[in-house]
């Protein structure tokens, strides 16, 4: 019980209708009974109802099993089944894993068969399974006499090795479900899990063109809306980014280097001002300066 309301609140439902909810869920897997027993006792038949009630608690239109029915009993087998022809009716998606392939065959409207990792055969099952070169019919007894005359037709055009004539037999599952069912009659006791009751009421419905499982498959497989590339931007490289703040200081300082002498050719050329005359005199202890250094020097080498 707790499980089930867990998985409610993850959808952020309200504690009334995980409750609502939860019941019928546990009634449809046959846990009713068994509601207040931990999980981790569970045999692995019944750890598969409750995984089931948990997966539907939210009324999903896609719903993906695997292997549903390993660990189950006939009777959970033909109830787990039931269901989901159940779903399916209602108009629910639903995707089987199985290695079980009677199962698969008992439920499924397409197959896909995989091997190596590829799809090897895919259709409907009346599509793959069908032998279109043979007919069965199926009629109820018949007297010898009936049955002479129509051998007797029929070998007019198919030899008599290609005629098989059989008993039709129900398969073991539906003999046990059948053996079941009178023993329930009889009202034989039961302990653990039993059998389920009709599907829970929220997840009857008829199925609707909206909610029809072809289309929520072909909303599936729809390719995507191709996306607009988004706008890359590429860092500057800081190593060339260096470079190129060096190289521009370099040049910066060669032209204040030049501008002292252009400035001053101006000054010489006759314009007159506070800045040139300021400039001029600079020049000049500059010059000073370079001659009282290279004498300096010549005294240096000649010592």
């Amino acid at each position: 019980r707790e499980t089930i309301d867990f998985f409610g609140s993850l959808f952020q439902m309200d504690s009334a209708e995980r409750r609502r909810r939860g019941e019928q869920l546990l009634e449809m897997v046959g846990l009713k009974a068994v509601q207040r027993r931990t999980v981790g006792e569970f045999s692995k038949g019944m750890q598969r109802r409750i995984g089931l009630a948990q997966a539907l608690i939210n009324d999903p239109d896609l719903i993906i099993l695997d292997e549903p029915t390993a660990g189950l009993d006939p009777i959970g087998c033909r109830e787990v089944k039931d269901l989901i022809v159940e779903l399916a009716r209602r108009g629910k998606t639903v995707i089987l894993s199985s290695h079980l392939l009677a199962d698969v065959e008992d439920v499924c409207d397409r197959v896909v068969i995989y091997y190596g990792g590829r799809i090897q055969a895919t259709g409907s099952m009346k599509e793959l399974l069908a032998e279109p070169n043979e007919l069965t019919m199926t009629v109820p007894a018949l007297s010898r006499e009936t049955m002479e005359r129509v051998l007797e037709t029929v070998r007019q055009e198919v030899a008599d090795d290609k005629i098989k004539i059989d008993v039709p037999t129900k398969n073991l599952e539906a003999y046990f479900l059948d053996v079941v069912q009178r023993a329930r009659e009889a009202e034989l006791a039961n302990s653990g899990a039993t059998a389920g009751s009709q599907v829970a009421e929220y997840l009857k419905g008829e199925a609707s063109s909206e909610r029809s499982p072809h289309k929520v498959l072909e909303r599936l497989a729809q390719p995507k809306s191709e996306a607009k590339e988004p706008e890359v931007t590429v860092p500057p490289d800081p190593k060339a980014a260096a470079e190129e703040k060096l190289a521009g200081l370099t040049q910066r300082q060669g032209s204040d280097a030049n501008a002292p002498a252009s400035e001053a050719n101006e000054g010489s050329s006759g314009q007159e001002g506070s800045k040139g005359e300021d400039e001029r005199k600079a020049n000049e202890r500059l010059s000073k300066l370079s001659r009282q250094t290279g004498s300096k020097r010549s005294n240096d080498r000649s010592g």
